[in-house]
């Protein structure tokens, strides 16, 4: 009997648990960064992030706010894809490229949902104090709200879904929209992938 057989058929059996890539650091949202076809990735959010706020912030319409700097709202950003994915991901980043321009502030103690209940009961308070309501010592400029929706295509085994990542600024002293802006990503491929 070979009484080396045992020692070759552990190694034998062991041999796919060692071959299996290590675990390494990458940018996010990088080159490196996995691309699906069908889902929304970190880098999509990044990329629509960064462009709607950049659209916003070059067009100025922050500037004409009756408040300096403006007081926003962020409302509800509705995903109408079949990608499950967070959109606080996208509102946060969206809120702190607002907020670290400087231009704006987020009300947070706005409105009956109210993000901060401690900050409501706050203004609601101060403003019991000074015969005021609570709207009046807020009074927001703006209200934020967006939607994401997507057009998926096939041919043959090539896959395609363009994800379109829209966001709205409503002047909430006229009703009517302030800016406007959407941006597009378009993903193909037969399976997930590296890179853009």
């Amino acid at each position: 009997m070979n009484h080396r057989f045992p020692f070759l058929l552990v190694g034998f059996l062991l041999l796919p648990i060692s071959c299996g890539q290590r675990a390494t650091y990458i940018d996010t949202g990088g080159t490196e960064s996995i691309v699906s076809v069908g889902e929304v990735d970190i880098q999509d959010i990044q990329r629509a992030a960064s462009g709607m706020l950049d659209s916003m912030l070059a067009s100025g319409v922050l500037e004409t706010a009756r408040n300096q700097p403006a007081r926003v709202v962020v409302e509800r950003v509705v995903n109408d894809t079949s990608s499950r994915f967070d959109v606080g991901e996208l509102v946060y980043r969206m809120r702190s490229q607002l907020v670290n321009s400087g231009e704006a502030q987020v009300e947070g103690a706005y409105g009956p949902q109210a993000e901060s209940a401690v900050a409501r009961r706050e203004l609601e308070r101060r403003a019991a104090r000074s015969g005021q309501s609570a709207a009046d010592l807020l009074r927001p400029d703006f209200s934020l709200k967006g939607r994401i929706t997507q057009l998926k295509r096939r041919a043959g085994q090539v896959r395609q879904t363009t994800y379109t990542f829209r966001l709205t600024l409503f002047d909430l002293e006229s009703g009517r929209e302030a800016w406007t802006d959407y941006v597009e990503i378009t993903k193909q491929g037969t399976k997930p992938s590296i890179g853009f």
